[in-house]
């Protein structure tokens, strides 16, 4: 007998078990790999051919419908909804009737048995099918708390879905007023490289009449080569920030766009105890914090549960041969039986009080986290109300700067023409204004920015406000 059990124990570690190591694991993972290559690398070209390639100008509008449409974090998060439909439909399981059907067959090795004088008789093939259906009458409160628990999943799914949809408006606005700024900034060094290079040309023409050094020629190369590098700067970062914006819409980045929106100054006017308000009513991570909890105290309800008894109803229906009622008859019979069952645990090795021990400390782990939420969104509406502020006072310095940057320029450029300026005054004022002029598109973008922040620490953002 011992040999027959260690031969059907090789067997089965053979067939269920495998023989398997690191390095078979190791071959097979590389294998796999390879194989996911080779597939990336023939789909190569249709998988271009799906990308959706956008050409042309694009406004903000426009923007934001194709990252709803295209993101690819947006539509994980979407998924999301398929496994709360899901959840519910499990939740089910806990009050509606569990029905199966089994089907037996078995062979004796003789159809009788002597056994201290008697002679047992039975059949050599025996058939059986049962139909058992069995409904969950009291499970403690483990039902109604699988049900609610699954309604807040659902919602809670919800909230972090229009948590994921916030998001990618607040990365598409971001990322298109990122290539708002840079366009700006490569507009104004371009206007200085062509001055600079204007201005070297006048120098050198003068040289040639006596009228300027060697000095000055040199001074202007210097200026236009300067004005060249920030030029250069200026445009890498507007392809890095086109990039950026066209991976955050899900599009090719083959596509060619043109941004039709402007950063402008749009005043707001904040309160901040409103602000806070419409903090604590529209968050979706608040919202999901709190339903994170509420799901936390169903689980604790369902570990109560097992401290109560388990009633069900059940009802089988069996079709048999021999008879079920009569053993000795070698003929299909049916019979049936009903009635209720309950069970109750009078001790389960502690593992009842271990988990509610467990339940009861995440509950309280989720109070705080809760409360932390609720910390980290006055933080957030804070800061974002400050920034504001500061944003608000620095779009109105850059105004000022640039107004007198551009007188300085005028004078100086009037000067120069009438000798009684170098050409040091001219290139420094025409300095200062591209300086003030790159710091007055940056004041407006840390402003709109500002403004993003604001709508996103109170929850608010939708493609019509994030517009505004």
């Amino acid at each position: 007998m011992r040999p027959l059990i260690a031969c059907f124990i090789i067997i089965y570690s053979t067939l269920f078990c495998g023989c398997i190591n690191k390095d078979v694991i190791q071959k097979d993972l590389t294998a796999s790999r390879e194989h996911a290559f080779r597939q990336w690398s023939a789909q190569k070209l249709q998988k271009a051919r799906d990308e959706t390639i956008i050409h042309g100008k694009l406004t903000l509008e426009d923007a934001l419908k194709l990252a709803l449409a295209h993101n690819r974090t947006l539509q994980i998060a979407m998924e999301e909804k398929n496994v709360s439909s899901g959840l519910i439909l499990e939740s089910y399981g806990e009050v509606l009737p569990n029905v199966s059907l089994n089907g037996t067959y078995t062979h004796l090795d003789s159809d009788s048995k002597d056994y201290e004088g008697q002679t047992y008789r039975g059949q050599l093939d025996n058939y059986s099918g049962t139909l058992s259906v069995t409904q969950p009458i009291f499970r403690g409160g483990a039902a109604a708390a699988a049900l609610r628990a699954s309604k807040y999943y659902d919602m809670l799914v919800d909230e972090n879905v229009r948590a994921a949809v916030q998001d990618t408006i607040y990365e598409t606005v971001k990322a298109y007023y990122q290539v708002s700024l840079s366009r700006e900034q490569q507009r104004v060094t371009q206007t200085y490289a062509d001055l600079a290079e204007a201005h070297l040309k006048d120098v050198e023409i003068k040289r040639k009449f006596g009228v300027a050094s060697d000095f000055n020629v040199l001074r202007s190369q210097v200026e236009l080569s300067n004005a060249r590098a920030e030029l250069i700067i200026f445009q890498n970062r507007l392809h890095q920030a086109t990039t950026s914006l066209l991976k955050t819409l899900g599009v090719s980045q083959e596509s060619k766009v043109e941004l039709t929106d402007h950063l402008i100054y749009k005043p707001v006017s904040v309160e901040e105890e409103e602000v806070i308000r419409k903090a604590f009513l529209n968050r979706p991570d608040l919202a999901g914090a709190e339903l994170t909890m509420r799901l936390q105290r169903e689980s604790l309800k369902k570990a109560y549960s097992k401290y109560w008894p388990e009633i069900d109803a059940f009802y089988g229906y069996s079709l048999s041969k021999p008879d079920p009622h009569f053993s000795t008859k070698n003929e299909w019979g049916d019979g049936w039986k009903a009635g209720i069952e309950m069970n109750i645990s009078i001790f389960d090795g502690l593992r009842r009080e271990g988990k509610v021990a467990q339940e009861r400390a995440t509950l309280r782990q989720k109070n705080i986290e809760l409360l932390d939420k609720e910390e980290q969104a006055l933080f957030e509406v804070r800061n974002a109300v400050l920034n504001l502020e500061d944003a608000v006072e620095s779009v109105d310095v850059q105004k000022l700067t640039i107004e007198k940057a551009s007188e300085g320029l005028r004078i100086a450029e009037v000067g120069y023409r009438e000798g009684t300026l170098d050409q040091v005054s001219v290139l420094d004022a025409r300095a200062a204004l591209t300086k003030a002029q790159l710091l007055h598109y940056r004041s407006l973008y840390d402003h709109a920015l500002a403004r993003l922040d604001l709508q996103k620490a109170m929850g608010v953002l939708s493609p019509k406000e994030s517009k505004q």
